[in-house]
């Protein structure tokens, strides 16, 4: 009995041993992006200075989503699709075509898909775009658009646990295109007033997509430290009374709790997200 016993305590020693010291835990994030309602009736003055968007650490997941989308639009036989040349489609007009993968259909849109497409995932291994059938604020897209407001994005990921200095700047953007402006409205400090100047250079910016300027432009970066930390920094463009091209920038910096709804504020555009636990 007693030999029985220590065997099967060298037993469990030998399986603790052989599991790891702490398991990673992880989370998904969904969001929705929106334009305020008459957003273009707001008379207030964004276009300060602001700094460049973050360039370290961008991990961009959707980018292959929105190709997704245009991926399958093309197999579905959608001519705004069709990659053949122009000479092509004149000759061969009957003919189908052949839909590869590769081809970089974001470049083809005037208006991004609101949900990116991604095949619905259950690992954790690395980040992943979460599928459509996975998100869980579609009926909060719903009501939002019957108050009138424009769903931009509704996408979400997961992510592990990670610490200020590991986790990547997450890239999001959507929307509208918009064609780069030869010159900008920036408006310059002088004795508390804003001076509204025209520039030849254009300010020194990081767009995602590309060199294409989208509607809505920027980063989310989700960290813990005992906490969940959302560090976010958003440039939605739109076009002023003038013509002109304009920037407003939203940055926020948010101690968060998984399973809550939060929602970030400004004139022209709102973001709801929420953060859960995956699988912990």
């Amino acid at each position: 009995m007693k030999q029985s016993i220590v065997k099967w305590g060298l037993l469990a020693a030998l399986s603790t041993s052989a599991m790891p010291a702490f398991a990673v835990r992880w989370f998904e994030v969904e969001l929705i992006a929106f334009s305020q309602k008459d957003a273009s009736t707001i008379k207030e003055d964004f276009s300060i200075e602001t700094p460049p968007l973050p360039t370290e650490k961008r991990l961009d997941l959707l980018t292959q989503g929105y190709n997704n989308v245009g991926h399958q639009s093309c197999l579905s036989g959608d001519p705004n699709y069709d990659p053949r040349s122009v000479t092509e489609k004149f000759t061969r007009a009957q003919s189908s075509w052949y839909c590869d993968d590769d081809i970089n259909y974001v470049e083809r849109y005037d208006i991004l898909p609101i949900v990116p497409v991604s095949e619905p995932l259950e690992h954790m291994q690395s980040m992943y775009l979460l599928a459509p059938e996975q998100l869980k604020f579609e009926s909060i897209r719903k009501k939002l658009e019957r108050k009138g407001h424009t769903a931009i994005l509704h996408t979400g990921w997961r992510f592990p646990d990670q610490s200020k200095k590991r986790a990547p700047n997450v890239v999001v953007y959507g929307g509208k295109k918009y064609a780069e402006p030869a010159s900008y409205i920036y408006n310059e400090s002088s004795n508390d007033n804003f001076i509204s100047l025209l520039s030849t250079e254009p300010k020194p910016n990081l767009t995602s997509g590309g060199d294409t300027l989208w509607e809505l432009d920027g980063t989310m970066k989700i960290h813990i430290r005992h906490y969940l930390y959302v560090t976010s920094n958003f440039d939605y463009r739109y076009m002023s009374d003038t013509g002109e091209l304009e920037s407003a920038r939203m940055s926020q910096f948010t101690r968060v709790y998984s399973g809550d709804i939060h929602y970030l504020d400004h004139p022209k555009m709102g973001i709801i997200f929420q953060i859960r636990k995956y699988k912990h």
